[in-house]
């Protein structure tokens, strides 16, 4: 019997303290094959305007929890985040994308993290060349 997979499913929320604490949305991973597309790795251009990166958002948006000033759900279309703040959708799409990356986390980092690991620049030994491996 083998291994049959399926594409993940992600949640991108923003943490309290966040402009858009509050909001989530559900999304659905990308194949390799739009990954190689979203990066140019297929010999395209990737997706080098915001709008190439906004339509695959859309088409990957299975559910969110936006909702109008009638307090009626907004629909997941394109159409409706048109009417959205550019900062919102803006942020949901780079959050699902760091979510994909694995990069995501919508809590800020403390001010004394370094926001990594150290550096390896810093653990290589800097000495001068010994006269004979400097000719």
């Amino acid at each position: 019997m083998g291994y049959k997979p399926k594409l993940k499913t992600y949640l991108v929320r923003f943490d309290e303290g966040h402009e858009f604490h509050g909001a989530e949305a559900r999304l659905s991973g990308i194949t390799y094959a739009e990954w190689e597309q979203m990066t140019g790795l297929d010999g395209g251009d990737g997706d080098d305007t915001g709008s190439a990166s906004v339509r695959r958002f859309f088409d990957h948006l299975i559910s969110w929890n936006l909702e109008g000033e009638d307090d009626k759900p907004l629909p997941t279309t394109l159409d409706a985040a048109k009417g959205l703040d550019h900062d919102l959708v803006a942020a949901l799409n780079n959050a699902w994308i760091q979510t994909l990356t694995g990069v995501h986390n919508a809590d800020p980092l403390p001010e004394s993290s370094p926001s990594g690991g150290p550096s390896l620049v810093e653990s290589v030994p800097m000495e001068a060349l010994s006269e004979s491996l400097a000719s």
